[in-house]
């Protein structure tokens, strides 16, 4: 293709590049900071809630094993 049949640059649209400067990294470091904050947070509540859960359930099963203790001891005396 020569000069002549070239054609001369044209601009179609204007486009606006966000370039990756420090503030640009700064800022999105922060919003991840955040986030990864909160999901901290969540977890440390999760835990929390399934310790809770067993240690009810630890102390059901005590419970039923006692109240088992007592129902076989109650039977041995009634066969007596």
């Amino acid at each position: 293709m020569t000069p002549e049949e070239a054609k001369p640059f044209e601009v179609i649209d204007n486009i606006t590049v966000e370039g990756i400067g420090e503030d640009y990294v700064w800022y999105h470091a922060k919003i991840l900071s955040a986030k990864m904050s909160q999901w901290d947070l969540d977890f440390q509540k999760l835990v929390k809630v399934m310790e809770s859960r067993h240690q009810e359930h630890l102390k059901m099963l005590d419970r039923a094993l006692e109240e088992n203790r007592i129902l076989k001891r109650r039977l041995k005396e009634k066969e007596e």
